[in-house]
């Protein structure tokens, strides 16, 4: 107890400075088959200046989520994972109804037992997207003020905006960056970790209950990707509902995660708990190897089919055992 008490700091221990006060919130996807047309993903424009038909032209469907189905609530963080192109972004602009060049051919969306709509996810649902939209010369303090004024409800006097700002910026550890240009590719300004966090204390100044996030440590390094993702999993303990999707986490930030869920060619080859992922595929045959990242062995592109004949295979050879303990019995 007196080592716990000499290396934690009062910051570490009053880590919550910024709870989310409303009710518990509930997402649930049900059956989900999504498509996509090629043609539509080809701006019209292209097309003339091929001298092509821009109105005629017909694309190819294809399946970008097939019967997917997941739920998650106030107090977990789940995570979308999988190799590039198995559905990981299709899904959140779905989830965010962001979807554009596609179709829902069934399944849907519920958000505490309501079909999604785009008015109810702008009143329930902060979504930070994979790309950093900021002003480059504003500071991270004016940054959060000027979003505060616009965000916030109008009956805020100016003390209870400089007071939700002083709590985002503790919630994310940005004092110490606080007075310094956001900045860009061009201007000089925080560092890559603290300017995405600075794009999500944007989206918490409305104090959300549901905060997705696209790809939140593509371009950061390691130990940095880890702290923010330690960030996400302090907020979904603050009565939060977390959702984001990761290409391949590491395996110290894969241990952070409540649930997991692995796409592979837009099905979903797991959806549980994170610690239950390696015994539910070492059940079924295929242990992790020892100091292997699980996300990295069971992430990789098998096509998708071969994880459901796998399982397929799993489930013939648990049957099998069955019967030859009832013919022993017997």
């Amino acid at each position: 107890l007196q080592d716990t008490e000499l290396f934690s700091s009062k910051e570490e221990d009053s880590s919550l400075y910024f709870t989310y006060s409303g009710g518990r919130n509930d997402l649930e996807v049900k059956d989900l088959h999504y498509e996509i047309d090629t043609a539509a993903q080809i701006p019209w424009y292209e097309h003339l200046a091929e001298f092509k038909n821009p109105w005629g032209k017909k694309g190819e469907k294809q399946t970008a989520i097939s019967n997917l189905n997941l739920r998650v609530h106030s107090g977990q963080m789940l995570a979308v994972i999988g190799s590039s192109g198995c559905g990981k972004t299709s899904l959140l602009d779905i989830i965010t109804c962001r979807d554009e060049g596609g179709k829902v051919r069934h399944g849907q969306v519920l958000i505490n037992g309501t079909p999604s709509t785009p008015k109810l996810v702008r009143r329930s649902i902060a979504h930070v997207r994979q790309d950093d939209r900021l002003l480059p010369h504003l500071t991270v303090r004016e940054t959060l003020a000027f979003v505060a004024r616009l965000r916030l409800p109008t009956h805020f006097s100016q003390a209870q905006r400089d007071q939700r700002v002083d709590d985002v910026i503790a919630e994310l550890r940005l004092r110490q960056c606080a007075h310094t240009r956001v900045g860009n590719s061009f201007v000089r300004g925080v560092s890559g970790g603290e300017r995405r966090r600075v794009s999500i204390a944007v989206q918490l100044l409305w104090n959300p209950g549901i905060l997705i996030l696209d790809e939140p440590t593509s371009g950061l390094d390691s130990f940095t990707a880890h702290n923010l993702v330690l960030t996400l999993s302090r907020l979904a303990r603050g009565n939060r509902l977390v959702l984001l999707s990761v290409h391949q986490p590491r395996s110290d930030i894969f241990q952070l995660f409540d649930l997991v869920v692995l796409l592979s060619s837009g099905s979903a080859a797991y959806c549980g708990a994170a610690r239950d992922m390696v015994p539910y595929f070492t059940a079924l045959g295929h242990p992790c190897p020892r100091y292997c990242n699980p996300s990295d062995f069971y992430g990789e592109d098998r096509g998708g089919r071969e994880w459901e004949g796998e399982e397929e295979e799993g489930r013939d050879e648990r049957r099998r055992k069955e019967r030859r303990r009832e013919g022993e019995g017997k």
